[in-house]
């Protein structure tokens, strides 16, 4: 009689035993999964960053121009304004 408890207390054990082990395979998966998940994210970031690099990078040179007189007199004379001692001649269409 104790020979067989015994071998059910065994049964238990494999059962638990399996089950903590089907457990931490699935936790491993998951975990893998959120891994890949999390790389995919970082690269989408990374990438995001790189543009905005890059707008930040073409703004500080738009700033730059515009701190230039000859830059600044080329675009409003682009616009049609002229200086106070100019005479503007409009052209016939």
């Amino acid at each position: 009689m104790e020979f067989v408890r015994g071998q059910g207390v065994y049964r238990i054990l494999y059962v638990v035993f399996a089950l903590g082990t089907a457990h931490l395979a699935l936790l491993c998966g998951v975990e893998v999964q959120r891994y890949f998940a999390q790389q995919q994210q970082l690269r989408l970031v990374e990438g995001q960053t790189r543009a905005l690099a890059a707008e930040v990078a073409s703004i500080r040179q738009e700033l730059a121009r515009a701190e230039n007189p000859d830059y600044l007199e080329e675009k409003a004379r682009s616009l049609g304004y002229v200086f106070p001692d100019e005479v503007l001649h409009a052209k016939p269409r």
